[in-house]
């Protein structure tokens, strides 16, 4: 799972508050821990509204040539401007392209298999 996080494209999945789903791809997002995920934010729209009010994330990622995946879901924290985001987007160069940048932490709570088999949607943990 890490292997493929570090070198696939995720997909990040959110709802809005009138319920609509939105998708898009976070080329930034990877392992943080064991138990998390992690994504720089610097566009700051569709996304990141539907998690400022509805904490709930998805995140999808698939190796097309293996036709193996995995989602996982659970609940988003964003830090702005405090010691954490700070620290990490230090050691970034997202700064130089983008004027603003948080970090989003993903607590995955569920994991499920996205396989090109009679075993997807398998909850995994």
């Amino acid at each position: 799972m890490k292997n493929m996080l570090g070198t696939q494209l995720s997909f990040l999945a959110t709802t809005g508050v009138d319920g609509k789903p939105q998708v898009g791809p976070k080329g930034s997002l990877h392992v943080y821990d064991d138990s998390h995920l992690i994504y720089f934010e610097h566009t700051f729209r569709q996304a990141f509204d539907n998690l400022t009010n509805n904490h709930m994330a998805a995140v999808a990622v698939v190796d097309r040539d293996a036709q193996k995946g995995f989602r996982f879901e659970g609940t988003a924290h964003i830090h702005e401007g405090d010691d954490l985001a700070n620290d990490i987007l230090g050691k970034t160069k997202i700064f130089e392209r983008f004027p603003r940048a948080a970090v989003v932490i993903i607590d995955i709570e569920r994991i499920y298999k996205l396989d090109n088999t009679l075993e997807a949607g398998v909850q995994l943990a």
